[in-house]
């Protein structure tokens, strides 16, 4: 078991709804499976230090989680560049359990 950290991004970037979310998430640990999963249903995540540039100013959760409870995604871009993030599985509706470590970019 090792522990991986995650970055997920709330709220599609809108702060107010991300201040309400993250009170659920700090009270509870948790992160909701939401239906705007682009694959398989799960919460996606960025691993820490692979967040891109142009989501570095998004409400975030900081958080940690055992590593085989994630699947690994990485995707080819042009140029031979690497986007690395993973999914934690779930169902649409239900929540997945996380420690977090803290929140960015709420206010």
């Amino acid at each position: 078991m090792a522990l991986i950290r995650g970055i997920h991004c709330l709220a599609h970037g809108d702060k107010v709804e991300a201040r309400r979310i993250a009170e659920d998430i700090r009270q509870h640990q948790r992160l909701l499976v939401g239906e705007n999963s682009w694959g398989s249903a799960g919460v996606y995540a960025w691993y820490a230090e692979e967040l891109p540039h142009y989501l570095q100013e998004w409400p975030q959760v900081l958080f940690e989680i055992d590593d085989q409870r994630v699947v690994p995604i990485c995707v080819a871009l042009p140029g031979g560049r690497l986007r690395r993030y993973f999914r934690i599985p779930g169902r649409i509706g239900e929540y997945v359990s996380i420690t977090v470590l803290g929140f960015a970019h709420l206010g």
